[in-house]
């Protein structure tokens, strides 16, 4: 699935949190935004996913407008995600159980993706006793096994150790194959070169800076790019 934003303006009580003329993403691929804190990164993601709405502007998925079909295409994992009162378990497999999948499939799933973490002996806890990093792992093990189209993650490694933190970057290049599409927020430069095929700055709510990840990363334009980089 395609993603285009045009023109798309977002504000929060008068101010201007994101201003966009036109922004693309292809099915495909991975895309990582990168900026300082109040850039607008979670607030376009957001918008995306259809967590939340723009002020102005539109966003179109394969050329139409959101509608429910395409939400059930799409999914978010929030910077700091809500866990359900219940197992580990029972907090992957519970969007699945929302959208019927039957056991068959849902088994199929998890033994797929629980092969990213090692995870089994927290798969019979409470949400409440899980660690940080822990609660990080199952909730994009909770994303993964959705299989959308798009697949939005705002700072999901941020919790993690390294070690887990690479293994969840090859869960990541995992969900762009077969033609889906994922969006990654993150401060990690070095992440970004790991795992991205598209780069995109932002500063104050604009693009500043876009394109693959090499012209990006060695050869970018904006002055505000380059220091971050220390070219």
């Amino acid at each position: 699935m395609n993603i285009t934003l045009e023109r798309a303006i977002k504000d929060y009580n008068g101010i201007q949190v994101l201003d966009i003329d036109k922004l693309e993403f292809k099915e495909g691929n991975i895309y990582v935004i990168l900026g300082s804190n109040g850039s607008g990164k979670s607030t376009l993601i957001n918008c995306i996913s259809g967590l939340d709405n723009l002020s102005k502007g539109n966003i179109y998925y394969d050329g139409v407008n959101l509608s429910s079909t395409f939400r059930n295409e799409i999914s978010l994992m929030v910077q700091k995600p809500y866990l359900f009162n219940t197992t580990a378990m029972g907090n992957i497999i519970s969007g699945l159980k929302f959208r019927k999948i039957n056991k068959e499939e849902i088994n199929r799933r998890i033994e797929k993706y629980m092969s990213y973490f090692d995870v089994n002996d927290l798969l019979n806890k409470k949400s409440n006793w899980l660690s940080g990093g822990e609660r990080a792992k199952i909730a994009l093990l909770r994303t993964a096994v959705l299989q959308t189209k798009i697949t939005l993650l705002d700072e999901p490694t941020s919790s993690m150790d390294i070690e887990s933190s690479m293994k969840a970057e090859n869960l990541i290049k995992e969900l762009s194959c077969s033609g889906r599409t994922s969006i990654v927020v993150t401060h990690d430069v070095y992440q970004a070169r790991r795992i991205a095929d598209y780069i995109i700055f932002m500063d104050k709510g604009k693009i500043i800076e876009k394109g693959h990840k090499e012209k990006v990363l060695m050869n970018p334009q904006n002055n505000l790019v380059k220091q971050i980089l220390n070219i």
